[in-house]
């Protein structure tokens, strides 16, 4: 069943989120728009973690872009910029639920069935993420992390995961055309695993990120040079 992120369709083409701060959002260049289907608003990155500044940034999104919204709120352990303790993330979530078009949540996040439900209250899909910043782990685990993210019901689930090795990068490939029917994002991060922030979307992963100002994760390119490389290999 295809999913829906406002009125981006998931799995008919790659879809390109850029993930952008605060800041980010006032300089981006209709050049850029262009190419970006999403944009992902990286809360933890925002210069204030205050409930009405955070929405008012959003509803500034809203105004400004045509675009649909995704709140991610990274924890720290994941690649967050900021230590957030979790009541203060669910304030945050609750507080932009009815303007976000989609939510992330980590798998091993103590909130994850909460925000689930939460999303899912206001009728917004959710994706449950997992992000390894160190290695690569082993597919069971990946498996287990998918499985766990499906049993809360989750709509959409992300690896993203370190790769030291090109063999790294070709397991999480091989997982990604495996789990086609699963609504999979799948990211080899670092500069190893570069490419499959353009390979992974040719073989069935949902959503690609890119950066605008700065890169957000390791081995994020410019959304222009990702927009560049997949129209290369999209027939």
């Amino acid at each position: 069943m295809s999913i829906k992120i406002g009125k981006q369709i998931l799995g008919s083409c790659p879809v390109i989120a850029a993930a952008v701060s605060d800041s980010d959002l006032r300089l981006l260049k209709p050049v850029d728009l262009k190419v970006i289907n999403l944009l992902e608003l990286r809360v933890d990155m925002f210069k204030s973690l205050s409930e009405d500044y955070v929405k008012g940034v959003f509803y500034q999104a809203m105004k400004r872009f045509s675009k649909p919204l995704l709140c991610t709120i990274r924890l720290k352990s994941e690649g967050g910029r900021k230590a957030i303790g979790e009541d203060k993330r669910y304030a945050l979530f609750e507080a932009v639920a009815p303007l976000a078009d989609t939510i992330d949540i980590e798998i091993q996040s103590n909130l994850l069935k909460d925000v689930v439900r939460l999303a899912h209250k206001f009728k917004k899909p959710v994706i449950a993420s997992y992000h390894n910043l160190q290695k690569t782990p082993g597919n069971d685990y990946l498996s287990r992390m998918l499985r766990n993210a499906q049993k809360v019901s989750a709509d959409i689930t992300k690896l993203a995961v370190k790769a030291d090795t090109m063999d790294d990068v070709a397991r999480l490939l091989r997982l990604t055309m495996d789990h086609k029917k699963d609504n999979l994002i799948a990211i080899s991060l670092g500069d190893r695993g570069r490419i499959s922030r353009i390979v992974n979307p040719l073989f069935g992963s949902l959503i690609t990120y890119g950066y605008t100002g700065s890169p957000k994760a390791d081995g994020q390119m410019h959304v222009r040079q990702v927009a560049e490389q997949l129209k290369l290999y999209m027939v």
